[in-house]
């Protein structure tokens, strides 16, 4: 870690939510720590995906340019056998818009895109991600949970992202104000598999 990071004072706590895609933009105002797109995802997609065994849910880890991510999810579904058809199209639409809305608001022109397939707490202390920000959005199952930290990976008041909203949030790497808003997975459910959609942006090559 660098340690100007880990001297940096964290004091940025605004929380920033709204049914509007636009309310992503607001990452970069001053004292905004993480925006919300408070989504509602279409109720037959939805099921559809719910319904999926967890062997067919895509898993992916790549780097790569944002208009790749079409190409990167479908070559995802097609190594988890998911079938074809118009659900499977609108998965991989908004993966792919997911990715594009990231770059966008972070200025990347290059991204870590991951799809996670989890049954259990994979990040269970509350904590800062090691990068300049991180675009979260689980697509199945319980979502992020967040809150303002009052002191060492301990959180106040705890929310929690409904399934399908957008949430950006500013890490360790934000070059201005440090971030008092921790995050980690919600603890597992039995018999409940997530998806989740993780985008990082790449700086050391955005800033080429």
């Amino acid at each position: 870690m660098n340690p100007r990071l880990a001297m940096r004072p964290s004091s940025v706590t605004a929380m920033n939510h709204s049914a509007d895609p636009r309310v992503l933009g607001t990452i970069a105002m001053p004292g905004v720590a993480v925006a919300v797109w408070q989504r509602q995802p279409d109720p037959p997609w939805q099921e559809w995906l719910d319904a999926l065994p967890a062997q067919r849910l895509p898993v992916l880890r790549q780097t790569l340019r944002p208009c790749d991510a079409v190409a990167a999810v479908t070559a995802a579904c097609d190594s988890a056998a998911l079938t074809a058809g118009h659900h499977r199209q609108s998965l991989i639409a908004d993966v792919a818009q997911l990715t594009l809305l990231a770059a966008g608001h972070l200025g990347a022109l290059m991204v870590n895109l991951r799809l996670e397939v989890t049954d259990g707490q994979s990040c269970p202390k509350w904590h800062l991600d090691s990068v300049r920000a991180r675009l979260l959005c689980t697509l199945r199952g319980a979502g992020t949970q967040f809150g303002p930290a009052v002191g060492p990976a301990q959180v106040g008041a705890v929310h929690q992202m409904p399934t399908g909203a957008v949430g950006l949030f500013r890490g360790k790497g934000w070059p201005r104000d440090g971030s008092a808003i921790l995050h980690r997975s919600p603890p597992a459910i039995a018999g409940q598999t997530r998806l989740l959609v993780v985008v990082d942006p790449v700086d050391e090559m955005a800033s080429c």
